[in-house]
């Protein structure tokens, strides 16, 4: 999300051959800053303190310098921790570190099937490179590790980035590489405090180190940060700020519309003028980041609540002193401390109407998917309370305070790490006559039942798409008639339709995964053990039996490469 990958400036002196690089946040000079709160700001810290303001503006860097992020670990380090001090991350500075020392703990290690994709959250998806790295990290997994699936995790920003990423860049051949989304906290339906805080600033990391007015004027220029404000269909009858005196004839309400929040930024822009230049531009380019349309892979909404979560704010002074106050708290409602359990709540719940992931819940966790009748195939609801009996984190035991700074904590927190550990990690591995062919076509199987089951029958009849095509005909201009090639097209589409629509094609497809999987059990089974038992049973000598079993387990080996090229080619 916001603050959660280690940016990196690289900056090269003109006529220089040698690049200098250091961190562009947290600055590498963090000690300094806050033991000294700068309280002067001027002299040698102050000019240090406004170089290093300036340098946070996505539109304030040289032509000489680039940021980019630390990918440094296959990225792991970009997206663990944002300040260490030794060996050890900083409290408020973890990110993913604490799941990542957990999986790393099970066995997981960094370019093996642990990796980190960092990105510039300052920009929109549009303008960094996310969507381009994760491509890339996804395509190395599938092509240099046994892996064929990769389980992503995101958090608040990331995951509307990662949104727009599946929705609107990805390829069919991209997708079919991602086993699931875990999205942790998301904030899908925006969140009121941002508008709070592109009109007059609020607390960002610590007020000794970054004024609230200087947070307010490097979001302004941060395009990421437009995708946050409240969506119009959750917040549009929502008071969001409430600017003016006590006389209500007097006062400016604007509401989470798409309209208000417009106008509110126009009115920003022309008041503040280059300083604040292009935000209702940006606000009109995220308004086409659409969150309503459910991703084509399965997904795992992880929702924080128990807090009291600010959505509506007053200002006293009038129009444009308000900008400089510090509002009060009109209305707060259920949360994480930043995004409200309704905007996450509602999105998803529209999601799991849509039934657009292309394979089930059930091809990410078998056991966990099949246990129970879910209200969506494809997306699942999680909510995990501050203030539940099982909520823990290091260093924090049960009963403890964990409802403080929930959003960016519930990254560090026992269940949350749990669950995600548990849709990556593979349980059927631990057995011992395990086979990963054997459970590819078992995969492949409950795929092709789930496409019979769930899909197929949302086809429209066939009569009715032969009535379909009848109509287009009769539609054509008298005496024009389609072209040779195309001719036989409408018969053969019918043709498809119909065996699309029968039970054949998926019973020839299981009978292929069934196949495949008893080839796979003969090749990777306990030879010694069914020698053994094969002798027991029928009396013949064991050298017998020991040459059928070979040659067995050898035609099945041979057989298997065979049987699942022709099970992918069936699909």
């Amino acid at each position: 999300g916001v603050m959660g990958s280690r940016l990196r400036q690289h900056t090269r002196v003109p006529g220089a051959l040698q690049t200098s690089s250091s961190h562009l946040w947290l600055p590498e000079s963090h000690r300094l800053l806050a033991r000294s709160a700068l309280s002067s700001r001027s002299g040698v810290l102050g000019g240090l303190y406004r170089s290093w303001v300036k340098s946070l503006d996505p539109r304030g860097g040289s032509r000489w310098s680039v940021v980019e992020p630390d990918r440094a670990n296959w990225g792991v380090k970009g997206v663990a921790c944002i300040l260490k001090a030794g060996r050890e991350c900083v409290s408020t500075a973890k990110v993913f570190w604490d799941m990542i020392v957990a999986l790393e703990k099970a066995g997981y290690r960094a370019g093996s099937n642990l990796f980190g994709v960092p990105y510039d959250w300052r920009l929109a998806p549009t303008e960094n490179k996310l969507c381009a790295d994760l491509a890339t990290v996804l395509h190395h997994v599938t092509n240099n590790t046994r892996h064929r699936k990769a389980l992503l995790a995101a958090h608040s920003l990331g995951n509307l980035q990662l949104v727009h990423c599946l929705n609107r860049v990805f390829s069919a051949e991209t997708l079919a590489k991602v086993k699931a989304l875990v999205a942790i906290a998301p904030p899908f339906g925006g969140s009121p405090q941002v508008a709070r805080v592109l009109f007059s600033g609020a607390e960002m990391v610590s007020r000794l180190i970054i004024s609230d007015l200087e947070t307010r004027d490097f979001a302004r220029q941060m395009p990421a940060a437009y995708m946050l404000l409240p969506s119009e269909r959750v917040f549009g009858n929502d008071t969001i700020l409430s600017l003016g005196t006590g006389d209500p004839a007097a006062r400016e309400d604007y509401l989470g519309t798409a309209a208000d929040m417009g106008a509110l930024l126009r009115k920003i822009e022309a008041h503040v003028g280059p300083e604040a230049s292009g935000m209702g531009q940006a606000h009109a380019a995220s308004l086409r980041a659409d969150m309503w349309e459910a991703p084509p892979v399965p997904v795992v909404c992880v929702i924080g609540a128990g807090v009291q979560t600010h959505v509506s704010f007053g200002y006293c002074e009038g129009w444009p002193r308000s900008m400089r106050e510090e509002p009060c708290v009109l209305r707060f409602e259920d949360g994480d401390t930043t995004v409200p359990v309704r905007s996450a709540q509602s999105v998803c719940d529209h999601w799991q109407r849509q039934k657009r992931c292309l394979s089930p819940l059930s091809t990410v966790h078998p056991q966990r998917y099949r246990a129970e009748p879910f209200r969506s195939e494809c997306v699942e609801v999680v909510h995990l309370h501050c203030k539940g009996h099982t909520m823990e984190a290091e260093g924090e035991p049960r009963g403890g305070d964990h409802c403080t700074e929930y959003h960016q904590r519930i990254l560090h927190k026992r269940p949350t790490i749990d669950l995600v550990q548990s849709l990556a990690f593979n349980v059927n591995a631990l057995e011992p006559r395990y086979s990963a062919r054997a459970q590819q076509a078992s995969e492949l199987s409950d795929l092709v039942a789930w496409l019979h089951n769930s899909a197929a029958v949302a086809l429209a009849p066939v009569p009715a798409l032969q009535s379909a095509i009848d109509g287009w005909r009769a539609s054509l201009p008298s005496g024009l008639s389609p072209p040779e090639e195309e001719a036989d097209l409408p018969s053969s589409l019918l043709a498809a339709w119909e065996r699309l629509k029968g039970r054949g094609l998926y019973e020839q497809a299981i009978r292929g995964a069934s196949t495949v999987s008893t080839h796979a059990a003969i090749a990777t089974g306990d030879a010694k053990a069914d020698i053994e038992g094969t002798v027991a049973a029928t009396g013949l000598p064991a050298e017998r039996v020991e040459a059928a079993v070979a040659a067995a387990r050898a035609s099945s080996q041979a057989a298997l490469g065979g049987g699942m090229a022709t099970l992918r080619g069936g699909l």
